[in-house]
């Protein structure tokens, strides 16, 4: 079995020089802990307007039905956060959450993560890697907890200690088994209920969301013709992240900004 850090450390290069800020490596398994708030969110009805999401529990909870069975995870992060945006959008009528400023993240991420995938099947031709970007049934922010990019924070997003929460996830599954020992970052919400006093929804309990009264669930996901109040988005929503302190204090004060040009505020909205 080869070690995850001897994987990290050849191909950390690559990595960075493909626009990824975070990477890590964790066992191709949902903890039964996560196992058990999955099934209770989606029994709750708190998928919301995401008919799809119960479809592929079996999927979601089992790696082993997707084709191949999957050993390990290579977990990527990419930040998205442009700062020049808060300029922009003050001229704005309605508010686009950050993520949706610059180009399709689905597409940047494929395309980043491609030498990085070419190179692993080069040294490895007998073994499968499958890169999902929302695309795969699989607990992204999940693997990326495990794999020690971060803590899933009460306002359920992931959190990294010195970038904060806004950066994309990628996940590559493969079957080539890695010796990882499980490094978790610590929660550090402690007492701080920011997230959860600023949703105008209610939304959010700690860690947990409700994406039926989520405003980026609306935006993105209900298609019925009344939908309620989004207080002024038109597609996502960031109120959650901007008051965590991780964002609004420690990001800020560090300048975090994305490093891909994909990622900034694109021409027609400045």
């Amino acid at each position: 079995m080869i070690e995850s850090k001897e994987i990290i450390s050849e191909f950390k290069t690559l990595i960075e020089r493909s626009g990824f800020d975070l990477y890590g490596i964790c066992e191709a398994k949902v903890p039964e802990e996560d196992r058990e708030k999955i099934l209770l969110w989606v029994n709750k009805g708190n998928h919301g307007k995401m008919e799809w999401y119960p479809k592929n529990m079996d999927l979601r909870l089992d790696f082993k039905n997707l084709g191949f069975d999957p050993q390990s995870v290579i977990v990527l992060g990419a930040i998205y956060n442009d700062p020049e945006y808060e300029e922009v959008q003050k001229g704005m009528t309605f508010r686009f959450s950050k993520y949706a400023v610059g180009e399709d993240y689905h597409r940047v991420l494929r395309e980043h993560a491609k030498p990085l995938i070419k190179a692993l099947q080069k040294k490895y031709p007998n073994h499968h890697f499958r890169q999902g970007v929302d695309s795969l049934p699989v607990p992204e922010k999940v693997l990326a907890r495990l794999a020690g990019l971060g803590w899933n924070g009460k306002n359920t997003n992931l959190i990294h200690p010195e970038i904060g929460s806004f950066f994309f996830i990628t996940v590559i599954l493969t079957d080539l088994p890695m010796y990882t020992a499980r490094i978790q970052v610590k929660d550090r919400c402690g007492t701080c209920t920011a997230c959860i006093d600023a949703c105008p929804t209610g939304a959010l309990k700690p860690y947990q969301i409700d994406a039926g009264k989520c405003i980026s669930h609306h935006t993105l996901e209900d298609s019925s013709e009344e939908i309620p109040d989004t207080y002024g988005w038109l597609a996502g929503c960031d109120i959650c992240q901007d008051v965590c302190p991780w964002n609004r204090v420690k990001a800020f004060k560090k300048g975090i900004r994305t490093g891909l040009e994909e990622f900034k505020v694109r021409s027609y909205l400045t």
